[in-house]
């Protein structure tokens, strides 16, 4: 599914529930990081990162979370929600240059970025692979 070409140091990538022409900055909340908490474009160098983001989350409650920690290894951990079932993410491949380092995988840009390449993933065929899902009731 993922072109071998998309592997090199010149890239990053960013995983979306949404398709876009353009990624703007947002204001991004990580309660372990301030370096996550910043109004920017976030990419990652880890593929297996971006498609956990590209599976989206849709809330069964208003105490509803996603969760990627270091402990639960390539996985999203969703609490009281869940990934868009039977729908499809994006993945989108950025030019490094435009970025700076954040912290660990985590890159920023504060500008708008046109993706170079937009991959299309169906969200059922990472489940296994990519999630942890938990729910409180």
């Amino acid at each position: 599914m993922f072109d071998a070409n998309i592997f090199d140091d010149n890239v990053l990538f960013h995983g979306s529930p949404y398709k876009l022409d353009k990624i703007v900055p947002n204001q991004a909340h990580d309660s372990g990081f301030s370096e996550g908490c910043q109004l920017a474009v976030y990419a990652t160098s880890s593929l297996d990162m971006a498609i956990c983001f590209a599976l989206g989350c849709t809330s069964e409650s208003e105490n509803a979370q996603r969760i990627m920690m270091p402990e639960y290894g390539n996985k999203m951990h969703f609490i009281d929600c869940h990934p868009n079932y039977g729908g499809k993410g994006y993945v989108y491949v950025l030019d490094k240059s435009r970025f700076v380092h954040a912290y660990g995988t985590q890159w920023v840009c504060y500008e708008p970025v046109i993706p170079q390449k937009v991959i299309t993933i169906n969200v059922d065929d990472y489940l296994d692979s990519h999630c942890v899902i938990t729910c409180s009731n």
